[in-house]
Protein backbone atom coordinates (compact mmCIF):
# COMPACT_ATOMS: atom_id res chain seq x y z
CA UNK A 1 0.00 0.00 0.00
CA UNK A 2 3.01 2.60 1.09
CA UNK A 3 4.55 2.00 -2.71
CA UNK A 4 1.12 2.55 -4.29
CA UNK A 5 1.16 5.88 -2.25
CA UNK A 6 4.28 6.83 -3.38
CA UNK A 7 4.24 6.03 -6.96
CA UNK A 8 0.77 8.25 -6.70
CA UNK A 9 2.52 11.31 -4.90
CA UNK A 10 5.94 11.01 -7.26
CA UNK A 11 4.11 10.48 -10.46
CA UNK A 12 3.36 14.18 -11.40
CA UNK A 13 6.93 15.57 -10.74
CA UNK A 14 8.06 12.34 -13.02
CA UNK A 15 5.45 13.89 -15.54
CA UNK A 16 7.05 17.32 -15.39
CA UNK A 17 11.03 16.27 -15.17
CA UNK A 18 10.09 13.78 -18.46
CA UNK A 19 9.04 17.56 -20.35
CA UNK A 20 11.69 18.90 -19.57
CA UNK A 21 14.31 16.46 -20.30
CA UNK A 22 12.98 16.08 -24.22
CA UNK A 23 12.94 19.60 -24.38
CA UNK A 24 16.14 19.72 -23.57
CA UNK A 25 16.92 16.77 -26.57
CA UNK A 26 15.77 19.47 -29.49
CA UNK A 27 18.84 20.60 -31.63
CA UNK A 28 18.81 23.58 -33.76
CA UNK A 29 21.82 23.36 -36.69
CA UNK A 30 23.21 25.80 -39.54
CA UNK A 31 22.55 23.89 -42.83
CA UNK A 32 22.74 25.87 -45.89
CA UNK A 33 23.84 29.53 -45.98
CA UNK A 34 22.73 31.63 -49.50
CA UNK A 35 26.00 32.86 -50.92
CA UNK A 36 25.32 37.04 -50.34
CA UNK A 37 24.92 39.54 -53.66
CA UNK A 38 28.07 41.25 -53.78
CA UNK A 39 25.62 44.61 -53.63
CA UNK A 40 24.46 43.41 -50.07
CA UNK A 41 27.52 44.28 -49.12
CA UNK A 42 28.34 41.23 -46.98
CA UNK A 43 29.91 38.09 -47.39
CA UNK A 44 29.74 34.81 -46.56
CA UNK A 45 31.77 33.91 -43.90
CA UNK A 46 30.10 36.69 -42.57
CA UNK A 47 26.41 35.87 -42.99
CA UNK A 48 27.65 32.36 -41.59
CA UNK A 49 29.15 33.14 -38.48
CA UNK A 50 25.88 35.83 -37.94
CA UNK A 51 23.31 33.10 -38.27
CA UNK A 52 25.20 30.66 -36.38
CA UNK A 53 25.41 33.12 -33.61
CA UNK A 54 21.89 33.90 -33.79
CA UNK A 55 21.21 30.08 -33.47
CA UNK A 56 23.10 29.44 -30.57
CA UNK A 57 21.12 31.67 -28.83
CA UNK A 58 17.83 30.21 -29.15
CA UNK A 59 16.02 29.34 -26.45
CA UNK A 60 13.77 26.02 -27.04
CA UNK A 61 13.39 25.13 -23.08
CA UNK A 62 9.85 25.62 -23.83
CA UNK A 63 9.35 23.15 -26.41
CA UNK A 64 7.23 20.00 -25.80
CA UNK A 65 8.52 17.64 -28.45
CA UNK A 66 12.02 17.25 -29.38
CA UNK A 67 13.16 17.76 -32.38
CA UNK A 68 16.11 18.22 -34.35
CA UNK A 69 15.73 21.40 -37.20
CA UNK A 70 18.03 22.56 -39.82
CA UNK A 71 17.68 25.70 -40.29
CA UNK A 72 18.95 27.40 -43.91
CA UNK A 73 19.39 31.21 -44.35
CA UNK A 74 19.16 33.83 -46.66
CA UNK A 75 19.43 37.34 -48.04
CA UNK A 76 16.38 37.96 -49.95
CA UNK A 77 16.93 41.76 -49.91
CA UNK A 78 19.45 44.76 -49.08
CA UNK A 79 19.74 48.67 -49.47
CA UNK A 80 22.77 50.76 -49.26
CA UNK A 81 21.12 53.95 -48.02
CA UNK A 82 19.10 53.41 -45.83
CA UNK A 83 21.13 50.79 -44.73
CA UNK A 84 18.58 47.55 -44.93
CA UNK A 85 18.58 43.75 -44.80
CA UNK A 86 15.57 41.66 -45.08
CA UNK A 87 16.53 37.62 -44.40
CA UNK A 88 14.76 34.43 -44.78
CA UNK A 89 15.20 31.48 -42.43
CA UNK A 90 13.70 28.08 -43.43
CA UNK A 91 13.19 25.07 -40.96
CA UNK A 92 13.24 21.67 -41.94
CA UNK A 93 12.97 18.68 -39.66
CA UNK A 94 16.33 17.04 -39.86
CA UNK A 95 15.42 13.49 -40.26
CA UNK A 96 12.78 13.59 -42.84
CA UNK A 97 13.82 17.03 -44.67
CA UNK A 98 10.10 18.57 -44.16
CA UNK A 99 9.99 22.24 -44.60
CA UNK A 100 8.52 23.41 -40.83
CA UNK A 101 8.43 27.14 -41.74
CA UNK A 102 9.67 30.15 -43.84
CA UNK A 103 10.74 33.05 -40.79
CA UNK A 104 11.33 36.49 -42.15
CA UNK A 105 13.62 39.06 -40.38
CA UNK A 106 14.15 42.98 -41.42
CA UNK A 107 16.37 45.19 -39.89
CA UNK A 108 17.52 49.11 -41.51
CA UNK A 109 19.10 51.40 -40.12
CA UNK A 110 19.76 55.47 -41.40
CA UNK A 111 22.63 56.26 -43.46
CA UNK A 112 24.72 54.26 -45.89
CA UNK A 113 26.40 52.37 -43.46
CA UNK A 114 30.07 51.54 -43.03
CA UNK A 115 30.87 47.63 -43.06
CA UNK A 116 30.44 47.31 -39.27
CA UNK A 117 27.36 48.85 -39.30
CA UNK A 118 25.83 46.71 -42.23
CA UNK A 119 27.16 43.68 -40.07
CA UNK A 120 24.92 45.20 -36.85
CA UNK A 121 21.64 45.66 -39.00
CA UNK A 122 22.36 42.18 -40.94
CA UNK A 123 22.76 40.63 -37.32
CA UNK A 124 19.33 42.49 -36.21
CA UNK A 125 17.27 41.06 -39.39
CA UNK A 126 18.89 37.81 -38.38
CA UNK A 127 17.57 38.13 -34.84
CA UNK A 128 14.31 38.71 -36.17
CA UNK A 129 13.98 35.74 -37.90
CA UNK A 130 15.94 33.34 -35.74
CA UNK A 131 13.60 34.55 -32.81
CA UNK A 132 10.52 33.34 -34.14
CA UNK A 133 12.09 29.42 -34.34
CA UNK A 134 10.77 28.26 -30.57
CA UNK A 135 6.97 29.75 -31.79
CA UNK A 136 6.99 28.10 -35.09
CA UNK A 137 8.47 24.60 -34.04
CA UNK A 138 5.43 25.00 -30.79
CA UNK A 139 2.94 25.24 -33.66
CA UNK A 140 4.12 21.80 -35.03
Amino acid sequence: MRSWKLAALLAPLLVVAGGEARAGDTSIALAEVAVPTASSGVDLATLRSAAEGELRVVDVSKLRKPRNVLVSVAIIGSAQAPCAFTVNALLRDAKTGTMLAILEGRARAEGNGNPDARKQVLRAALHGAVRQIPDALAAH
